[in-house]
């Protein structure tokens, strides 16, 4: 590969080189987990053991140091290259930890003490006992920012009671972050935040991962039978229906999926033109597929470190305190990481398409890489914070200036 992204730290760089050591070292359970649709318990256990998933978090606190959202995208990409269903899952492990650390950064910097404590507590926990976050946001039919799950306040804690769906990496998580609706101190509806462990009496995994691509992330069903957690275990966000308060807590969580994308597109590209390049001379065709994806994928890195930067340039700048940073702005950050992975999604999804056209039909076998590669593609359309079609829809408006909505 004559050029890719690269970290621009040093601890990026080392998490980048742990991830291309330890992908290679996975990749060759790949095909038999995306065969069955099982979840890669080896490989995940492999990834956890090098520290990886502590990536996040301050040295001072126990992890590896990676402050910039840019290293970190690098680093998804490179193990998506190898394994991208269990890459996504370790994506989202990552977008919930970015948060934290974030109001960690910004409670030490404001002063206040107490909260900085609590965090700085939790992610120390975090990082010594290798605790494993999995996602459950998603809901069937869902507004993004009016959830139906429910958090229910108790003279013992919070109960718990709704259904999520593409809960992935469930089957390896200690605890489930779900997206919640509760009644604030004022008895406002707010969008809150439940840590539920995963093993707790009435979580109930479904086991109904069966899906075109991404087999192996174990993106499974999860059921909350009136599941009780404790009263530090649900924290309010923002007001139901308040976007701006969904945007800020999600800024960057989509580029960590385009990341994904790029590495599936790499990965495939490469495949195709180590076998074109030792087939003897190409046809005509073949020489314009190839330069094609060489542009795209020029475009896709460029479209990620572009907006990685203005995310850590937005990060750095907010430490102290979000509170006097105009929605306006924090709109128009999101928008460009959207447009990121609109654009990076739809993008990669050609240039495998061009990957395999160019293997003949080799690739097109069940069992290929480029036909797993071709696959697995494809569900960038649908990942978190925005699908392709709420996407399209949200940047049209905004520079239309028309009003925004993310129901």
């Amino acid at each position: 590969m004559t050029a890719q992204l690269t970290a621009t730290t040093a601890p990026g760089r080392a998490l980048v080189e742990l991830a291309e050591r330890v992908g290679s070292e996975i990749a060759a359970a790949v095909p038999a987990h995306d065969r069955d649709a099982t979840f890669p318990f080896e490989s995940f256990a492999a990834v956890k053991e090098t520290g990886f998933l502590t990536a996040p978090i301050p040295e001072r606190l126990g992890g590896l140091g990676v402050a910039s959202v840019h290293d970190l995208a690098v680093a998804s990409s490179r193990l998506a290259r190898s394994d991208a269903s269990l890459a996504i899952g370790v994506n989202m492990h990552f977008a919930y930890l970015v948060n934290v650390v974030r109001r960690w950064r910004a409670a030490t910097a404001g002063g206040q003490d107490r909260r900085a404590a609590a965090l700085a507590a939790s992610l120390r926990q975090i990082a010594a006992d290798g605790v494993v976050l999995a996602a459950a946001i998603s809901e069937p039919a869902q507004d993004l920012t009016r959830p139906r799950t429910t958090a229910r306040r108790t003279e013992d804690g919070w109960r718990i009671s709704g259904r999520k769906i593409f809960c992935t990496m469930s089957p390896a998580a200690d605890v489930l972050y779900a997206g919640v609706r509760l009644e604030g101190p004022d008895g406002d509806e707010r969008y809150g935040y439940a840590l539920v462990p995963r093993e707790a009496p009435g979580v109930v995994l479904e086991n109904d991962w069966d899906a075109l691509g991404m087999r192996a992330s174990g993106s499974q069903s999860i059921a909350f039978e009136d599941v009780l957690v404790s009263a530090d275990a649900v924290s309010g966000g923002f007001r139901i229906g308040d976007e701006i308060g969904y945007v800020e807590r999600n800024l960057d969580a989509g580029l960590f999926h385009a990341a994904a994308s790029l590495g599936i597109a790499e990965s495939a590209h490469l495949l195709a033109a180590d076998r074109l390049g030792r087939a003897g001379e190409p046809d005509a065709r073949s020489y314009v597929l190839v330069a094609e994806n060489v542009v795209e994928l020029a475009a896709c890195r460029g479209s990620i470190a572009g907006a990685a930067r203005l995310l850590d340039e937005h990060f750095d700048a907010q430490r102290p305190s979000s509170n006097g940073h105009g929605g306006e702005a924090l709109l128009a950050l999101f928008a460009e990481v959207q447009s990121a992975k609109a654009f990076v999604c739809d993008t990669a999804v050609g240039i495998v398409d061009r990957a395999l056209a160019l293997s003949g039909g080799a690739g097109y076998v069940n069992g290929s890489p480029l036909a797993r590669a071709y696959r697995d593609v494809r569900a960038g359309a649908f990942m978190h914070p925005l699908g392709a079609n709420r996407a399209y829809e949200f940047l049209g408006r905004l520079a239309l200036g028309h009003e925004t909505r993310l129901h």
